[in-house]
């Protein structure tokens, strides 16, 4: 095999200094090429380069920054500074003074806004529809690139006004990346023993497997139970097949799966859905932001502050504008737009913003459709059900939405709007229903409900939510209705079904600063037509630290009141809390103190300290002490989490009680490249290969490391959108270099997609060569491996760095500019002692090419471990 030399941007940063003009912008080299446009050319006087016997060395190719070598890369693709897609570009020009030739699907991603092109761009635009690539500034004028050879990245910059305005955050749906073929199973299994006074042993044992072939992807999630005092059961969650439509922004499902409860209440249902997916929407798309609307008098600058926060800033032309991208900021807070003229001039208005969950950004659609069978473990029966529903969003204030149920026997229908005022966010709807229900007369009836949410900054008091329903005598839930049938079938009273009369939730946040910390309440209460009482629970509490002994101390207390569900009786309880840390290091363990008091069971206290170890905090432990007037009881905890499972253990005892408890917890990824293990698994899947590159880390993904196969599993990435994913190379053996350090991809929903970094693996060393008559290489003369191209420089000394060197081989250094200038340099690498801490260095001459071939047997060179 061949030898594959390559040398450190170090080296060329070397030469560079040496030669360098003092004008020359040192950037330009160390950290990219440019295109000549952009930069001065920089002329370098060849005479600070040390030569010998009158040779001349070429260094005209470093006029430009670093030379790029015509051919087709792989680049990731960024608008002014917007990341567009992963993309093939071909590079064209004379010698290694390449640059990007843009073809037509390339410019196409651009986003130009083509009727803004001059008359010579326009010709340039015919051009390149006939087939032809050009250069970005053949286009606009005002245009410019730079490559960063390191990371493969091209950037290429477009004046604003040249470009069609395109949401924050939005990614190209030809770039969302459906995935590769693959398998996954992640598994949850938890074993507790209890034993004493009272016996009980369970076992859990939760799956979640899936197969993505092409845009399609089978989900099946299930749970195991055994119990020492009943028998096994096995309940399956969902099963379904699922695929994205993105024309519709939606998601397509077969099988058994839940609606989305965005209008209706959620349920189970075996058939076909079809919904929006919200993910599908730009970033800046996503949850309810007003549009902003206003008129400026010139080039302005708009800034859009919440709070005294800025959200936003932008530069508008004079005349109306519009700003649809604000990024959603929960629950609101009214918007300050302030614009300010070319002159300084200033204006400033007030758009209100509060949101509820029904509220939609004007123009944004959202809808259900779901027909198949009810899927409900209460009752036994195959109900068909049709379910349909919409959301409009109209302007700033107000979104309407609807819906229809109609099925076997039951029909309901829902019309309701949200509106956004300055007094908060409101939502009201009404629903009517009927059913049929044998043995009941009264079974058509109407439910309204109302939420609000509101945020006010001057007492910085945040409304989160706060909602009321009330449902007539006569009115049915859907699956209340069902259930009631199902009754009738059995020979049991229908009305013996819990049904709904009226229902309030209530939560409320009330910041009170720095230095007083947070105050919260928390409520609700539910009562029913059929039976006396009410489901009700309320709690209030405050949040607050405090400084002293050098540390920081957290306490609360929290009051709180509620219906026992067993019994039927009210409950009051108080808790006091207090956290402190033990120490100042990475991992000082915490200790918190509680003191509860229950009206019903009494006082209780508990201590509790929690700590962690080892890197990325893998290794996780807990000691605790509970005390009630019934018992003490003692024990502990510890989880340590691998890069390719999760273990856990817990043990404790007491008053004549013991209890232990093991759990192991993980996944299994088959992809195209084998088999890989992780230690968790969400929705949407990215697999690293990095050959070679065992024990790499992945930044953004804490505990997950390269395997020894060159593979990890990155649990968790945000479909639709950009990810970033980033590889530490700390710890990887000198034979091991990552190509890159950093990708980016843009996942579809349910996906395994395949991140790839390439690797140079090989021995790595420095070369200390000299010419046969002991003259030093001309500095900053190209090197060339045996397969002629060129790749690397000499640096200071006559030293070349080689990567992914075989143990011998031959290099070229050109000593001028004619074909016949040049020295040959056969190298042997001293043998590997085990793992190299250093580079390996080889002392040896350059020989004419004559020469060099005569004595290649000879192996001349003085080796230097």
């Amino acid at each position: 095999m061949q030898s594959r030399v390559e040398y450190r941007p170090a080296v060329l940063c070397a030469f560079a200094s040496g030669v360098l003009a003092f004008h020359l912008p040192i950037a330009a080299l160390a950290n990219g090429t440019s295109n000549p446009s952009s930069a001065e050319t920089v002329i370098f006087n060849d005479l600070f380069v040390m030569r010998s016997k009158g040779q001349h060395v070429d260094v005209s190719r470093f006029a430009n920054g670093n030379p790029i070598t015509p051919g087709e890369y792989l680049v990731d693709l960024y608008l002014n500074g917007d990341w567009l897609g992963r993309q093939a570009v071909r590079f064209d020009g004379p010698g290694a003074a390449a640059a990007p030739c843009l073809d037509k699907s390339v410019v196409d991603k651009l986003n130009i806004e083509f009727e803004q092109l001059t008359a010579h761009g326009r010709k340039a635009l015919e051009k390149l529809a006939a087939g032809a690539c050009l250069n970005l500034s053949a286009l606009i004028k005002e245009s410019s690139w730079s490559l960063e050879m390191a990371d493969l990245r091209l950037d290429l910059s477009i004046p604003q006004a040249m470009l069609r305005r395109m949401p924050r955050g939005y990614v190209s749906p030809e770039y969302w990346d459906n995935g590769v073929p693959s398998a996954t199973l992640a598994y949850n299994l938890n074993s507790y023993h209890l034993s004493g006074k009272t016996s009980d042993s369970t076992t859990f044992l939760g799956l979640d497997s899936g197969i993505n072939l092409g845009g399609w992807h089978f989900r099946q999630r299930s749970a195991v139970t055994w119990n020492s005092q009943a028998p096994r059961t096995y309940e399956n969650i969902a099963t379904y097949v699922q695929r994205d439509i993105s024309k519709l922004s939606s998601q397509l499902t077969l099988g058994d799966a839940f609606t989305d409860g965005a209008v209706f209440d959620s349920f189970g249902i075996r058939g076909v859905q079809i919904s929006s997916d919200d993910r599908m929407l730009p970033e800046s798309l996503r949850g309810y932001a007003p549009t902003i609307r206003g008129v400026a008098q010139s080039n302005a600058r708009v800034t859009v502050t919440q709070n005294g926060n800025k959200l936003y800033e932008t530069t508008v032309s004079p005349g109306p504008f519009e700003i649809k991208d604000m990024y959603a900021t929960g629950y609101g807070g009214n918007l300050q737009v302030t614009v300010t003229e070319a002159d300084g001039r200033q204006q400033s208005f007030i758009v209100p913003y509060a949101s509820v969950t029904q509220l939609l950004r004007p123009g944004i659609t959202r809808f259900s459709v779901a027909a198949g069978e009810v899927r409900n473990t209460q009752f036994s029966g195959k109900d068909k059900v049709l379910q349909a529903t919409v959301q409009q969003g109209l302007s700033n204030l107000v979104t309407g939405y609807s819906g229809l149920v109609v099925g076997d026997g039951y029909l309901a229908a829902l019309a309701g709007a949200a509106f956004n005022t300055p007094l908060g966010a409101v939502s009201i709807d009404a629903t009517k229903a009927k059913a049929d229900i044998r043995g009941i007369d009264n079974t058509n009836g109407q439910s309204f409900r109302v939420s609000y949410s509101k945020f006010v900054p001057s007492t910085n008091t945040n409304f989160t939510v706060a909602a009321y329903r009330h449902s007539s005598s006569g009115y049915w839930q859907m699956q209340d209705a069902f259930l009631a049938r199902d009754r009738v079938a059995q020979g049991r009273d229908p009305l013996t079904v819990d049904r709904q009369r009226n229902q309030y939730q209530l939560t409320l946040s009330q910041d009170l600063g720095d230095r007083w910390g947070n105050l919260y309440a928390t409520g609700s209460s539910l009562d029913y037509w059929n039976r006396s009482g009410s489901a009700t629970q309320f709690q209030v509490g405050y949040n607050n630290n405090v400084r002293a002994l050098g540390t920081t101390f957290s306490y609360s207390i929290s009051a709180s009141r509620q219906r026992e569900v067993l019994t039927g009786r009210m409950s009051n309880q108080v808790y006091l809390t207090l956290t402190m840390p033990l120490g100042r290091g990475t991992h000082a363990p915490t200790l918190s103190l509680r003191h509860a008091d229950n009206s019903i069971s009494g006082s209780s206290q508990q201590a509790t300290l929690n700590g962690s170890a080892l890197p990325d905090n893998s290794l996780s432990y807990g000691l605790n002490i509970d005390r009630s007037a019934e018992s003490t009881v003692g024990g502990g905890n510890i989880q340590y989490r691998s890069p390719y499972s999760t273990v856990s253990t817990s043990a404790s005892t007491g008053s004549g009680n013991s209890q232990y408890s093991a759990g192991l917890s993980g996944a299994i990824v088959a992809h195209p490249g084998g088999v890989t293990l992780a230690n968790d698994l969400g929705e949407t899947v990215g697999v690293i290969e990095a050959k070679d590159a065992r024990g790499a880390r992945i930044t953004n993904a804490p505990g997950v490391s390269i395997d020894a196969r060159g593979y990890a599993v990155v649990p968790y990435l945000t479909p639709y959108s950009i990810n970033t994913v980033d590889l530490d190379p700390k710890g990887l053996p000198l034979e091991v270099e990552l190509k890159s350090t950093s990708a980016q991809i843009a996942p579809r929903a349910n996906s395994v997609v395949m991140i790839r970094f390439g690797t140079v693996n090989g021995r790595a060393a420095v070369v200390s060569a000299r010419q046969q008559d002991g003259s030093p290489l001309p500095f900053g003369a190209s090197v060339l491996n045996e397969k002629n191209v060129e790749v690397g420089a000499v640096g200071q000394g006559g030293r070349i760095f080689i990567r992914g060197a075989d143990d011998a081989g031959t290099l070229k250094v050109a000593l001028g500019s004619a074909a016949h200038q040049h020295c040959l340099i056969d190298y042997r690498l001293p043998p590997k002692t085990g793992k190299a801490v250093t580079y390996a260095q080889v002392n040896a001459i350059c020989r004419p090419p004559y020469e060099a071939a005569d004595s290649r047997a000879q192996d001349s060179a003085e080796q230097v471990k």
